[in-house]
C-alpha cells in the first residue's frame, strides 16, 4: 500500500558555502583578510537606503489586537514578502545588500571614483523602478506600507570588528550618515539624493527639486534623451561590477563559488553560532524560522564629533568585545552592530533557539547594567550611553530573498526597544514585562514617567534598572501561596504524614527535625507549605514562614538574618521603633553589652560596648550565632517553633551551616521545599545527610485528582472527554499546569456552562452533552456543595479546536526552556513529531525528515527515549503511563547526557536496533508535559500547514479497514457515494512553495482529495452486518434476534479460527490514522475532507464499541472505546456544518456535503442517541436519514398498513427490472442500500424495545423493509 510517496524528487540542499554566502554581502564574501581587528578599508561607492514606513504602525495594530503569535506570523509574512521583492530588484541591478536592519535595507555599489556618475544613474533608475512597483503595499489591516529612499555617494569606510570567534561588518563615514539623512528627509514614495551624490551625478539626466535648506535633492524622474539608451548604459555599468551574476540560474555569483575551506572559515565568523549549528546540521531554511518569546537588549553609544575615524573604530571594537562576552555569559548573543548618525548601536538577543534559560530577563538586566558601567568608565570620547530592554514574542528567522537573506527578529517589542532609547537617554530602561518576569526585588528599579513614542499607542509602564542592591530582610514574612479553604489539598496525605511524624518526634524526643520536600516546578510545594502552616497554627505552634529568591543566594547569612528578624517581630514594625522592639526581645536573655552585635544585622544603633569593641570579626560572628541559639532555646520552652522555608535551594551556605548546628542543639521543626537537590551547595548536601533530616519527594497528581482539581477551578461537577484529554496531555499530573490552563480557558472564553438539571430535561442533538458526559466524566461535587445547590457542567464551543489552542505564556516558557536543553537534532525531531500529534509512528516521522537515514533517526530516538522525553506508546492506554512520566524538570535530561558520555560508542546500526528494541507498533508518545504543544507553536503558520499537509497525504492511503476485515471504508462504499460530489465541487489545492530543497518547498501539483473510487483495496460486497439477519421471519424478541445473529455469524465463517489467526487492527487504524487525519485536515482548513473522515471515525468507533451487537453489553465493560467517542466525532462534524436553522429552506451548511453524507451523518447520530437512551430523538434521526436516502418510514398506523402493502407487492416487481450496468453507479447504489439497511435495522431495535401492539407493527414493517433492501443489495452486488 502506498505511504504518501512524493510527486517529484527533492533537489539537494545548497552547499554550506552557498548557504553562508546567502546570509552575507559580497563585500565580505569577496574580501581579502588584511590583519587584526579592527580592520579598516576605504572604497568609493553608491549607497541606497530603503526605509519601509508604516511597518511600526502595522506592528502596533497587531500588538493591540494580538491574541496569539499567529498574528505575528502574519506580520512577518507581510514584511518578508514585501522586502524580498525589493531585495531581488536591487540584486538585478547589481547592488550588494549590506544588511536588513529592522525596517531599513542598505545596499552598496562599490566602484572606482571615475565610475560613480554612471553608477548613480543606474541606482537612480533602480530606485525609481522600486517606487513604481513596490512604492505602496496595501494590507488587509488597513495600514499601508510605503517606501522612503535615500541615495548617497562617495568614500565608504568598511570596518570589521570582533575576534577570532565572532566578527561584525560596519560601514561608516560621512556618506553613510548622508544616506540616513536623505532617507529621513524623504516623504513616503519619495527619493532624496544627498548633496554630494547630486554633485557627482550626471545632473542633466534627472528631473529634481532642490531642497536648499537641507542641502539635498528630491528626485522626480529621469530624462530619456536620444540617443541615450538605458539598456546600453546598463550593459556599460556591468563592466564596473565584477561580481554581477553571469548565469540566469542565480541572482548572485557568490552562490556559485567553488568550495574553499579558508573562505568558509572566514564567513562562519560573521554568523551567529546557533544559526551555524543548524546550517551544519543541514536543516532547510524553512525549518530555521520560529516564533518564540525573547528578551532584547539595545545598547546605544553616542560619540563626540571630534573623535577620529581610527579611534572610533577602536572604541567600537572594545565595546563589541566586552558586550559579546558579557551577553554570552548570560545566555544571549550579540546579533547586530549598526551605525547611526550620532554613534553606534548593538542589538543583543536572549532566548534565541537553543539559548533559552529560565532566568532570561534577570540575566539581561544584570548584563545590561554591567555593560552600562563599563562603557561609561572605560570608553573615552563616549558622550552618552543608553540601554533599553524589552521582552515579548517575536519572529526569529529568515527575511529576504532566496539569494540574499538575513536572520533577524521581528515584532512589536523590537520597535519598542528602539523607541525607548530615544525616550529615556542615558538610562538602563526596561518595559513592564521584563520588570515582572525578572523576579528581581522592586527596590532595584525606579518607575519612569510615561512618554509618547512614535507609532506606538500603548508602550506601557517603564522602569529604570538601578543595578543589584543589597537585599533587606524586612517585609519577607509570607509564603508564595495562601491556603484556599475551598480547594482542599489533593493526593498529599503521605507528605503531610511525614510532617506530622517529625512534629511528634520533636515533641517527644526533644530533638530537632527537618522535613525537606523535593519536587518539580508547579508540583504544589508552596501549597503544601500553606497547608502545613495552617495545621501548625491551628495546634498552637509558632510558625516563621520565609520565601527565598534566587538573588538571596549571593548574600552570606541572609536567610538566618531574615528569619531572626521575623522571630523578633521587627520585620514589619516602623524603623524608629525597631531598636526598642529588639531590646524588649533580648532583655533577660542576652547581656546588654552584647546587644550592639546586632547593629549591622538589623539596622539598629545600640551603643558599642567595650567588650564587643575588642572582638575580631570571626569572634563576633560566633557570638551572634551563640546568642541566636540561646534565644531560640528559650523560645521553644514556651511554644513549639516551626521554620517554613520555601525555595530553600536559594539559601546561602552560611545559613545552611547554621541550621545544621541548630538542628542538633534546639528541638525545632524545619520544613523546606526544594526544586532539585543536585544543584545544592556542599553545606546543604551535608545537611541532607543528617540523621534528623528527611527528604520527601513530591509526586505528580493522580489522574482522578487532577480532573477533580480542574472541576474545582472551572466551578463545575464534570468536564467533557475532549477537555479531559486536553488537560491530561498537557499537565501530566502537574497541579500548576492544570490551574494555569483552566484559567487560560476561562480568559479565552472557549467554554460553555450549562445547568446540569436543565440540560438533562432536553432531548435535542445540540444539547446532548450533559447526557454524553454522564458516562465519560468524573462526577465530582465541589467542596461545601449543598444538596439544593445548582450544579453546572461545561462543554467546549463548537467552533473551537482544542488541539490548536495556544499555551499560556508562562507554560510555553517552561516548555521552551526544556526544549532548548536538547541538541539541535533532537530539537528538530521533537518539532516534527509535534506536528504529527501526541503519539506518532516512526514511518511518518521519517517522511517529514527525508534527509535523515533510518540509522540516524533511530539514534536520535534512542537518546530521547533514554531521557524520557519520548516513550514507547502503550497500546492499552491512550493517556500517559504512570511509571514512565517524570517531573517536568529538565535535570533528568542533563543527567542522562552525562551518563551517555561515560558509555562506549554503540552507534552501529546493529547496536541501535538492539538497544532501541523497536516494538511491533513502532509508535512513540511524548513523555514530558507541554513539550509537544510548545514545539508545535514554534513553527510559523505556513510551515505548520505544509507539514500537516504532508502528514495528511501520508495517512490518507491508510485510512481504511484492516486486512482481516477485508478492507474498505468504515462507512460502506463511502468513497463511491461522494465521488460525484467531489468532482463537481472540487477540493482546495496544496500550497505551493519555492524550491529550496525541503519537504515544505516541494512544488505539489496534486490535490488533497477525498479517497478515489479507483483506490485498490478489497471491498466487502456482503450486506451490512445485520441485514441478513432478517431474510427469514422477523424476530419478536431481542433474545431471538441475538440467537439468530450468532447462527448467521457461525454460518458465514467457514474458518472458525480465522479471527484468532488474523486479529483485527481497526482500533489501531482509528487511533493512529483516521483520528489524526481529521486533525490534520482541520488544521490546514480542508473541512470537506475533515467531515468525510469524521464520519469514518464515528462509524469505526461505533463498530468497535458494539462489536457486531452480539457482545455489546460485555464490550461496554471491557472495551476502551464506547459510543461516547463516536459522539465527540459527530459533535465535531456538527460544528463544521454550523448551527441548524429552524426553517428547512434557510438551512445552509458551512461545508458542502452530498446528500449521502448528510444521511450517513443522521444515521450515525441516531445510533449514538440509541446507545445514550434518547429513543425519541434516535427515531427522528433514523427517519430523517431514510428520507435523505429516498425511502420514507411512516408515523401512523395507517401509514404502516399502506407501506406494508407496497413492500410486499411492489418490491417483487421492482426486483424483476434489469439492473444498472454501470459499475460506478452500482457501487453508489450499494452505498445507499447499505445505509438504508443500517437505518431500518436501527428502527427495528428501537421499536422492539416497546412491547405494545403499535410498536410491534412498526418493528414488523422495519423488518420487511430491511429484508427487501437486503435482497436489492444482493441483486445489485452480483454485478
Amino acid at each position: 500500500m502506498a505511504t504518501g510517496e512524493r510527486v517529484a524528487a527533492l533537489p539537494p540542499l545548497w552547499p554550506v558555502e552557498a548557504r553562508l554566502a546567502a546570509l552575507l554581502p559580497d563585500l565580505l564574501v569577496f574580501r581579502k583578510p588584511r590583519g587584526s581587528e579592527p580592520e579598516l578599508a576605504t572604497a568609493q561607492g553608491v549607497l541606497l537606503g530603503v526605509h519601509v514606513t508604516g511597518f511600526t504602525a502595522l506592528m502596533d495594530r497587531f500588538s493591540l489586537t494580538c491574541k496569539s503569535e499567529h498574528d505575528m506570523d502574519k506580520l512577518a509574512h507581510i514584511f518578508s514578502y514585501y522586502i524580498s521583492d525589493i531585495v531581488e530588484h536591487v540584486l538585478c541591478f547589481g547592488g550588494d545588500i549590506l544588511n536588513i536592519t529592522g525596517n531599513v535595507l542598505l545596499a552598496l555599489w562599490t566602484v572606482k571614483q571615475n565610475q560613480l556618475s554612471d553608477i548613480i544613474t543606474l541606482v537612480a533608475k533602480c530606485s525609481l523602478e522600486i517606487q513604481e512597483k513596490f512604492g505602496i503595499y496595501h494590507t488587509r489591516e488597513g495600514q499601508d506600507l510605503q517606501l522612503k529612499i535615500g541615495l548617497s555617494a562617495g568614500r565608504i569606510s568598511q570596518v570589521i570588528v570582533g575576534d577570532e570567534q565572532r566578527q561584525y561588518l560596519l560601514v561608516i563615514g560621512r556618506d553613510v550618515d548622508d544616506v540616513q539623512v536623505a532617507q529621513r528627509l524623504a516623504q513616503a514614495n519619495e527619493i532624496v539624493l544627498s548633496w554630494n551624490c547630486w554633485k557627482l551625478c550626471e545632473q542633466y539626466m534627472f528631473e529634481v527639486e532642490i531642497m536648499r535648506e537641507d542641502e539635498a535633492v528630491k528626485l522626480r524622474d529621469m530624462r530619456i534623451i536620444d540617443p541615450f539608451d538605458f539598456d546600453e548604459h546598463f550593459d556599460k555599468c556591468l563592466d564596473y561590477l565584477p561580481h554581477y551574476r553571469t548565469s540566469a540560474d542565480t541572482l548572485r555569483t557568490a552562490l556559485e563559488l567553488d568550495p574553499d575551506s579558508a573562505l568558509e572559515q572566514t564567513l562562519r565568523k560573521h554568523i551567529m553560532k546557533n544559526l551555524l549549528k543548524k546550517i551544519d546540521e543541514g536543516q532547510p531554511m524553512e525549518y530555521i524560522s520560529e516564533f518564540r518569546t525573547v528578551t532584547m537588549v539595545l545598547v546605544s553609544l553616542e560619540f563626540n564629533k571630534t573623535a577620529w575615524m581610527l579611534h572610533l573604530c577602536h572604541l567600537i571594537q572594545e565595546a563589541a568585545l566586552y558586550i559579546s562576552t558579557v551577553i554570552e555569559k548570560g545566555g544571549g548573543q550579540l546579533s547586530q552592530i549598526f551605525m547611526f548618525e550620532k554613534g553606534c548601536m548593538f542589538l543583543c538577543v536572549f532566548g534565541l533557539p537553543g539559548d533559552k534559560k529560565p532566568d532570561e530577563c534577570a540575566h539581561a538586566l544584570e548584563s545590561s547594567f554591567s555593560i552600562f558601567s563599563f562603557c561609561w568608565e572605560n570608553l573615552a570620547e563616549t558622550k552618552l550611553v543608553s540601554i533599553s530592554i524589552t521582552n515579548g514574542p517575536v519572529f526569529c528567522g529568515m527575511i529576504g530573498a532566496v539569494a540574499r537573506h538575513e536572520y533577524t527578529v521581528i515584532g512589536p517589542k523590537v520597535s519598542l526597544v528602539a523607541r525607548m532609547i530615544s525616550a529615556y537617554p542615558g538610562l538602563v530602561s526596561c518595559d513592564e514585562v521584563t520588570y515582572l518576569r525578572s523576579m528581581l526585588p522592586a527596590y532595584n528599579f525606579k518607575k519612569l514617567p510615561e512618554k509618547m513614542m512614535k507609532n506606538i499607542s500603548n508602550p506601557g509602564k517603564m522602569y529604570e534598572y538601578l543595578g543589584h542592591r543589597r537585599c533587606i530582610m524586612f517585609g519577607k514574612r509570607h509564603l508564595a501561596r495562601d491556603r484556599n479553604k475551598n480547594h482542599p489539598l489533593l493526593d498529599r496525605e503521605k507528605e503531610l504524614e511525614a510532617f506530622q511524624m517529625a512534629q511528634q518526634e520533636c515533641l517527644h524526643q526533644k530533638k530537632g527535625q527537618a522535613v525537606l520536600y523535593e519536587g518539580g516546578k508547579g508540583y504544589g510545594k508552596s501549597q503544601l507549605l500553606a497547608e502545613i502552616n495552617f495545621l501548625a497554627q491551628k495546634e498552637g505552634h509558632r510558625v516563621l514562614p520565609l520565601k527565598l529568591k534566587e538573588a538571596d543566594f549571593k548574600q552570606c547569612f541572609y536567610a538566618i538574618q531574615t528569619l531572626m528578624a521575623i522571630f523578633f517581630d521587627i520585620d514589619m514594625c516602623p524603623a524608629y521603633y525597631r531598636q526598642e522592639c529588639l531590646h524588649k526581645q533580648l532583655r533577660g536573655i542576652v547581656e546588654e553589652p552584647l546587644h550592639c552585635l546586632f547593629n549591622d544585622l538589623f539596622f539598629v544603633k545600640f551603643p558599642l560596648s567595650f567588650k564587643v569593641s575588642h572582638m575580631d570579626d570571626l569572634t563576633r560572628q560566633k557570638k551572634v550565632k551563640a546568642c541566636f541559639f540561646q534565644v531560640l532555646q528559650e523560645a521553644v520552652r514556651e511554644t513549639p517553633l516551626i521554620f517554613l522555608i520555601d525555595e530553600a535551594q536559594y539559601m546561602d551556605a552560611a545559613s545552611w551551616e547554621f541550621l545544621e548546628t541548630l538542628l542538633s542543639t534546639v528541638p525545632i521543626v524545619m520544613v523546606m521545599t526544594l526544586t532539585s537537590i543536585f544543584t545544592l551547595c556542599g553545606c546543604a548536601q551535608h545537611f541532607l545527610h543528617s540523621s534528623q533530616a528527611v527528604l520527601v519527594p513530591i509526586l505528580k497528581l493522580a489522574t482522578t485528582s487532577l480532573l477533580r482539581m480542574a472541576c474545582w477551578e472551572l466551578g463545575v461537577v464534570s468536564i467533557p472527554q475532549e477537555l479531559q484529554i486536553y488537560l491530561l496531555h498537557r499537565c501530566f499530573g502537574n497541579p500548576l499546569y492544570c490551574e494555569v490552563l483552566c484559567q487560560d480557558l476561562l480568559s479565552k472564553d472557549i467554554l460553555l456552562f450549562h445547568n446540569l438539571q436543565k440540560e438533562e430535561e432536553k432531548s435535542k442533538w445540540e444539547t446532548l452533552s450533559a447526557n454524553a458526559m454522564k458516562s465519560t466524566m468524573y462526577g465530582i461535587l465541589p467542596a461545601g456543595c449543598e444538596e439544593d445547590q445548582e450544579l453546572y457542567i461545561c462543554t467546549v464551543k463548537d467552533n473551537v479546536n482544542l488541539d490548536t489552542v495556544l499555551l499560556p505564556p508562562l507554560l510555553k516558557e517552561i516548555a521552551v526552556n526544556q526544549l532548548d536543553q536538547l541538541s539541535l537534532e533532537e530539537q528538530l525531531l521533537v518539532k516534527c513529531a509535534a506536528v504529527i500529534g501526541h503519539s506518532f509512528h516512526i514511518d511518518l516521522l521519517q517522511h517529514l525528515l527525508p534527509a535523515w537515514n533510518k540509522n540516524k533517526l533511530l539514534q536520535v530516538l534512542r537518546a530521547l527515549v533514554d531521557m524520557h522525553v519520548l516513550r514507547w506508546f502503550n497500546r492499552s492506554q491512550e493517556l500517559p503511563a504512570e511509571s514512565i512520566l517524570v517531573p517536568s524538570s529538565i535535570k533528568i535530561i542533563e543527567q542522562t547526557k552525562e551518563e551517555k558520555k561515560k558509555k562506549p560508542d554503540t552507534d552501529s546500526p546493529l547496536s541501535l536496533q538492539e538497544e532501541l528494541s523497536l516494538p511491533q507498533t513502532g509508535v512513540l508518545a511524548f513523555g514530558v508535559p507541554l513539550l509537544r504543544e510548545a514545539a508545535w507553536e514554534l513553527w510559523p503558520k505556513s510551515q505548520q500547514i505544509a507539514l500537516h499537509l504532508e502528514c495528511a497525504c501520508f495517512l490518507q492511503d491508510l485510512a481504511c479497514r484492516c486486512g482481516s476485515c477485508q478492507g474498505g471504508d468504515f462507512v460502506p462504499f463511502h468513497r463511491f457515494a461522494v465521488c460525484s460530489a467531489k468532482s463537481c465541487s472540487g477540493t482546495s489545492r496544496f500550497c505551493s512553495y519555492k524550491d529550496t530543497g525541503s519537504v515544505l518547498t516541494q512544488v505539489i501539483t496534486d490535490r488533497l482529495q477525498l479517497p478515489s473510487p479507483q483506490d485498490s483495496f478489497q471491498f466487502q460486497t456482503k450486506p451490512f452486518r445485520s441485514q441478513e439477519t432478517f431474510t427469514s421471519e422477523h424476530c419478536r424478541t431481542e433474545e431471538e434476534f441475538l440467537d439468530q445473529v450468532n447462527r448467521k455469524l457461525a454460518q458465514s465463517s467457514p474458518d472458525k479460527d480465522m479471527l484468532t489467526r488474523k486479529p483485527c487492527h481497526c482500533e489501531e487504524i482509528l487511533q493512529f490514522v483516521i483520528s489524526p487525519l481529521t486533525r490534520h485536515c482541520l488544521v490546514i482548513g480542508e473541512t470537506t475532507c475533515a467531515f468525510y473522515y469524521l464520519l469514518e471515525a464515528a462509524a469505526a468507533s461505533l463498530d468497535l464499541s458494539e462489536n457486531y451487537m452480539v457482545v455489546r453489553i460485555l464490550i461496554l465493560f471491557l472495551h476502551p472505546l464506547s459510543c461516547s467517542e463516536a459522539f465527540f466525532y459527530l459533535r465535531k462534524a456538527s460544528s463544521l456544518l454550523g448551527q441548524p436553522s429552524a426553517f428547512s429552506f434557510l438551512k445552509k451548511h458551512k461545508v458542502k456535503i452530498c446528500q449521502f453524507e448528510e444521511a450517513t451523518f443522521c444515521c450515525l447520530r441516531s445510533e449514538v442517541c440509541f446507545n445514550m437512551g434518547q429513543i425519541t430523538l434516535a427515531k427522528k434521526l433514523a427517519r430523517q436519514a431514510l428520507r435523505l436516502l429516498k425511502r420514507s418510514f411512516p408515523w401512523t398506523w395507517f401509514g404502516v398498513f399502506f407501506q406494508t402493502f407496497l413492500e410486499k407487492y411492489w418490491h417483487s416487481c421492482s426486483l424483476s427490472q434489469s439492473p444498472n450496468k454501470s459499475s460506478e453507479n452500482s457501487k453508489k447504489k450499494l452505498a445507499v442500500l447499505q445505509q438504508r439497511v443500517r437505518c431500518l435495522s436501527l428502527l427495528w431495535q428501537l421499536y422492539n424495545l416497546d412491547t405494545t401492539a403499535s410498536s410491534r407493527r412498526f418493528a414488523c414493517l422495519a423488518t420487511l423493509m430491511q429484508k427487501n433492501s437486503a435482497e436489492e443489495f444482493a441483486n445489485e452486488a452480483q454485478i
